[in-house]
């Protein structure tokens, strides 16, 4: 394949996020495969972003490791469990997964509206004949095609999942996220949803405010659209619509101290304007 023999280049959110976690990606085969990545469009706008806002590497760094951390906490049950990448992107926690906890999973499918041929052929490249991995080219919002798409690849819904739902649900509505939760409900709450949100505003420190509308709306400027932000009791809502039950929930100041032992950036609620959680559906 004619792309293979250049760098390709990465969607331009995805490349974004991808290119301040560099450091996650230094060895093994993730390594090999972010050299494989063409980051031009997006330099300027990191560069422009990280200057209005120092941590926001840190940020990008410490929801990837917190992405990992929950990861590790639930594939320990010992049976393999299926692992879910909506909106996979050219991420590759795949890689990750693969590399550092084979005989946990059973397989992966990733699932995305671009890009899986391309990653497919890379990754082939990198993991020859690996039987784990499968990549469904599917809008994660079509939920009536989404599911079929899935069992197709091999899917079970009479298996346990481990869903994958990382920087995704800032770009779609709460509707579109209700949609697409709805194909993973199990009748015995037995996957595992995994995934961050941005807060709004007013539940941001007042003194980060100004910085947080300055990225707001430098990232609505480059996405063309609207970027949605919800509070906790929100997200918490969502998942009793349906019908899930929450696992944790943590702020930028839990995860920084999950991760580190101690806190040195991010002492207050609200401050970095994310948290993440787990629940189960």
């Amino acid at each position: 394949m004619e792309l293979l023999d250049h760098k390709l280049k990465v969607a331009p959110t995805s490349a974004l996020v991808l290119l301040q976690s560099r450091s996650l990606y230094d060895s093994g085969i993730a390594g090999q495969y972010y050299d494989l990545l063409d980051f031009g469009d997006v330099r300027e706008l990191s560069s422009g972003i990280q200057g209005a806002w120092p941590h926001f590497s840190t940020v990008v760094l410490y929801r990837k490791r917190f992405i990992r951390h929950l990861l590790e906490t639930y594939l320990q049950d010992g049976k393999p469990v299926q692992v879910c990448i909506l909106g996979a992107g050219l991420d590759p926690i795949s890689l990750w997964l693969l590399e550092h906890h084979r005989q946990a999973i059973s397989r992966i499918y990733e699932v995305d509206a671009v890009h899986m041929p391309v990653k497919s052929s890379l990754y082939a490249r990198l993991l020859p004949g690996e039987p784990a991995l499968h990549f469904i080219q599917a809008d994660i919002t079509d939920t009536l095609h989404l599911l079929d798409k899935l069992r197709d690849a091999g899917y079970s819904t009479e298996q346990p999942a481990l869903v994958i739902f990382e920087g995704i649900i800032h770009y779609i509505p709460d509707e579109l996220f209700l949609n697409t939760m709805q194909a993973f409900r199990t009748p015995n709450k037995t996957n595992v949803v995994l995934m961050d949100y941005l807060l709004p505003e007013h539940k941001v420190p007042v003194a980060e405010r100004p910085v947080m509308r300055d990225l707001m709306a430098r990232m609505q400027h480059f996405i063309g659209g609207k970027m949605y932000q919800y509070e906790r009791r929100e997200i918490f809502r969502l998942v009793e619509l349906l019908h899930g039950d929450v696992a944790g929930v943590d702020s930028l100041q839990d995860i920084e101290f999950k991760l580190n032992g101690r806190n040195e950036l991010f002492y207050e609620d609200g401050e970095g304007f994310m948290e993440m959680i787990a629940f189960y559906l």
